[in-house]
């Protein structure tokens, strides 16, 4: 049973957003409990990428990243879909921020030290990322009903995002961060960087926020025109042309 199961809504833990509303975590979230321009936006631009390690001491907000993945999404197919479902890849971060995953697996490794030392055959093994994910959903699956999309994406749009936002991360190393001590994961190491039209150059964060709340707003007036014109089979069929 999961927690959210065992916990009344009064009882479960809760974060105050900008907006002063009390969001529940872990949960699902209520309709209008989340202003997506002062809680998501605002919050967006604010944080920071890579634990904010930029050689240049100037903030790569994460506003700014899903912009860029979700610009080369759309010149790529023109399709407001894919677009939003890069825009929202980490929209749960505006809540949660943004937990680099380096300081993930040194968690990980922690509370599996942690479980040697208690007994592994008595402690089953909890996974850090599973956690993240269980607070995230929630988080996502509201802003995807805000912005027109299905929760969960299409196959063929998750998988297009998650390899984009690999090939952007790598491209983001190039482009802002120190020349890197070490090797990456070697499967990161592999991945083509892409051609974008211009080095990043970070943008402030209240223009990051403006360029992220500009788009979603704009493909999400679109998304739901579409979903009120075309009936489920044709959306789903669009998406498996465009991800060919």
């Amino acid at each position: 049973m999961k927690p959210a199961d065992t916990v009344s809504a009064q009882e479960a833990v809760w974060e105050q957003t900008a907006s002063g509303r009390a969001l529940p975590l872990g949960r699902a979230i209520e309709p209008g409990a989340i202003d997506v321009a002062r809680d998501i936006a605002a919050p967006l631009g604010n944080t920071g990428r890579f634990a904010n390690q930029m050689p240049s001491g100037i903030i790569y907000s994460v506003a700014q990243h899903c912009c860029i993945g979700a610009d080369y999404l759309w010149s790529q197919t023109q399709d407001p879909v894919f677009a939003m479902a890069f825009l929202l890849h980490d929209g749960h971060e505006a809540i949660l921020t943004d937990t680099p995953s380096p300081v993930l697996d040194a968690m990980q490794q922690v509370l599996d030290d942690m479980r040697r030392e208690v007994g592994a055959d008595v402690v089953p093994r909890i996974s850090i990322k599973r956690i993240k994910q269980r607070l995230a959903e929630p988080i996502d699956r509201y802003l995807h009903a805000e912005a027109g999309l299905p929760w969960p994406l299409p196959a063929e749009v998750r998988d297009r995002v998650h390899l984009l936002d690999m090939q952007l991360l790598m491209t983001e190393r190039e482009h802002l961060l120190a020349r890197a001590p070490r090797r990456w994961h070697e499967n990161l190491e592999r991945l083509p960087h892409l051609k974008l039209k211009q080095r990043i150059k970070p943008l402030s964060p209240a223009r990051a926020s403006e360029a992220w709340l500009t788009r979603f707003q704009r493909w999400s007036q679109q998304l739901h025109a579409q979903r009120a014109q075309l009936s489920l089979p044709a959306i789903a069929e669009r998406i498996q042309e465009a991800a060919r």
